[in-house]
């Protein structure tokens, strides 16, 4: 408490502090009041704002996209397609001829016979011809003689004056390697340029203790170019997998095991996707390992179906919603069918059945006595207790709740049908206010004219008529406008909680002056009934002191 000193009254033995507090706390009663009547609008405008929560709710249901939808495919003329699958859409693949081992090379390092580095590679003079770069743009030649070793033969390759561009650069780096106890030269690209604008090839004559990368192009029909690999001597069949695997260019490989034979293993490439756009082009080297399987000699790799006698084709076997208006064709298998359009008329049921059910929400939250008590955030223990409902005597709510009664079971004038109302339908209005739906009246009307029962909701733009849709939606949309019932509502309440805090500011602060004021009264007091005792006391004494010497 404000001004509050514990110590008040040991001075003067008297109970000041309890009489200070019992004083403030009859005058903070009309404060008290104030806050509680301020945490009841607050509870009002929490069963409001849920009340709106709801009204938009009603709202988006009466013009759903939905009802919509089902509109739309109510223009589609009820009727069946015979459709005959002539061939699947299929990938494309690629497969190797049979190895024993998926280990196997792909590409031969050779086998020189050359024991030792330093050991005669070269038996008579000649010239090494390298080809660098796009159709071996740029030529490297390396002359050797008798009884050169590969060292030395390594050694005039990486220094060749040719062997460097414009800036300076090598082109071409060889390496010595060594495989199955045999070295060999192994000429890769110098750079880390593309594989493409990097590739090497050794020109006639060729020296077979000289091995270089292969460039290897693998690409799809619809990517226009093709994407290029390098394949280094002593490749493996499933480190080639494994390359053009994680190049990620829309071409799954991996070895298969065929079980054929003592050469049962495959490389097999196959194209993620079907149809022509998806066909696997391969060049340069590839060619010449993988044979064509799916697609060969041209064959297409199209689905080809005929819808009513008309052939068509398409990429893809899945999702083919350009033939027949208003239906996907999946095709599952060849042969023949029949498909019949029908018109789904269950988002129209679900909507009004959604709308009926939020109504009733609202008849129960408005009309109940009671709700469950609010939560205290400081205390996990859930709270069993019940409040009264802040708008069961609500004229406001109950106003709303007749205002959408009216919309929901309104009529529509003039429309020219059977059908102008929800009541008409299957809605029925009860006793207690609350409405329900009978879905086997709704489900007549909707048999037997179908567009007449759309054409209640959304009603009909030729003749300029609203639907009930468009009428529940306006009437809810003035209701949650800014001059609405609900928004008045809310907004008034606001007001008033806005008003009590500033009153109960201002109070709280004039109170707090006052009782500091007071508690300074009340320590003076204090001090001087303290002051006083003492100055009693001393008396006293001197009184009971001067009657003893005068007995004697």
């Amino acid at each position: 408490m404000a001004g509050s000193i514990t110590t008040l009254g040991v001075g003067s033995n008297l109970e000041l502090q309890s009489i200070l507090e019992q004083l403030r706390e009859t005058e903070q009663a009309p404060i008290k009041a104030k806050e509680t009547k301020r945490n009841e609008l607050k509870k009002e405008l929490n069963a409001y704002n849920a009340v709106n929560t709801k009204l938009f709710s009603m709202k988006s249901k009466a013009l759903s996209e939905d009802i919509l939808t089902a509109t739309a495919n109510d223009g589609i003329a009820e009727s069946s397609s015979h459709i005959e699958v002539v061939k699947k859409a299929r990938n494309s693949s690629f497969q190797s001829a049979g190895i024993s081992d998926r280990n196997a090379p792909v590409y031969q390092a050779p086998s020189t016979g050359i024991s030792s580095p330093t050991a005669r590679a070269v038996d008579e003079d000649g010239t090494i011809h390298i080809k660098y770069g796009p159709g071996g743009s740029q030529t490297i030649d390396v002359d050797v003689t008798a009884g050169m070793n590969l060292t030395q033969v390594l050694d005039a390759i990486n220094k060749n004056a040719a062997n460097q561009d414009s800036e300076g650069n090598p082109l071409v780096k060889a390496t010595m390697e060594k495989s199955g106890g045999n070295f060999y030269l192994h000429l890769s690209a110098a750079g880390d340029g593309d594989p493409f604008d990097t590739q090497i090839v050794e020109g006639e004559p060729n020296f077979d203790f000289v091995a270089e990368d292969i460039t290897i192009s693998i690409g799809l029909a619809k990517d226009g170019k093709p994407n290029f690999l390098k394949m280094t001597p002593g490749t493996t069949y499933a480190q080639l997998a494994q390359q053009i695997n994680d190049a990620q260019i829309g071409v799954t490989a991996k070895i298969v095991d065929t079980g054929n034979g003592e050469t049962p293993f495959r490389m097999v490439m196959t194209a993620n996707e079907t149809g022509e756009d998806n066909r696997i082009l391969i060049q340069q080297n590839l060619g010449s390992i993988m044979e064509e399987v799916t697609g060969k000699n041209g064959e297409s790799l199209n689905s080809e179906f005929k819808v009513n006698g008309i052939s068509y084709q398409r990429q893809s076997n899945e999702g083919i919603s350009d033939v027949i208006s208003g239906v996907t064709l999946n095709l599952k298998k060849v042969g023949e069918s029949t498909v019949g359009i029908a018109k789904d008329m269950d988002p129209i049921k679900e909507n009004i059945q959604a709308l009926v059910d939020v109504f009733n929400e609202l008849v129960k939250d408005i009309g109940k006595s009671k709700i469950p008590g609010e939560e205290d955030p400081k205390n996990d223990k859930k709270n069993t207790d019940e409040e009264p409902n802040p708008l069961e005597d609500s004229f406001e709510a109950k106003s709303m709740l007749s205002k959408l009664r009216e919309l929901i079971s309104t009529s529509i004038p003039n429309s020219g049908s059977d059908f102008n109302s929800l009541t008409n339908i299957g809605l029925e209005v009860h006793k207690d206010g609350t409405l329900s739906l009978d879905e086997a009246v709704l489900d007549e009307a909707l048999a037997s004219d179908p567009e007449k029962v759309t054409t209640l909701f959304l009603g009909d733009e030729a003749r300029n008529r609203k639907g009930l849709g468009d009428l529940i939606n306006d009437g809810i949309t003035e209701m949650v406008s800014e001059n609405g019932l609900v928004s008045t509502e809310i907004d008034m309440i606001e007001t008033r909680m806005e008003n009590l805090t500033a009153n109960i500011q201002r109070s709280t602060q004039m109170l707090d002056k006052r009782y500091a004021s007071l508690t300074e009264e009340f320590v003076r007091l204090d001090v001087f009934i303290s002051q006083t005792n003492r100055e009693s006391g001393l008396m006293k004494s001197m009184i009971e002191s001067f009657n003893k010497t005068m007995e004697k």
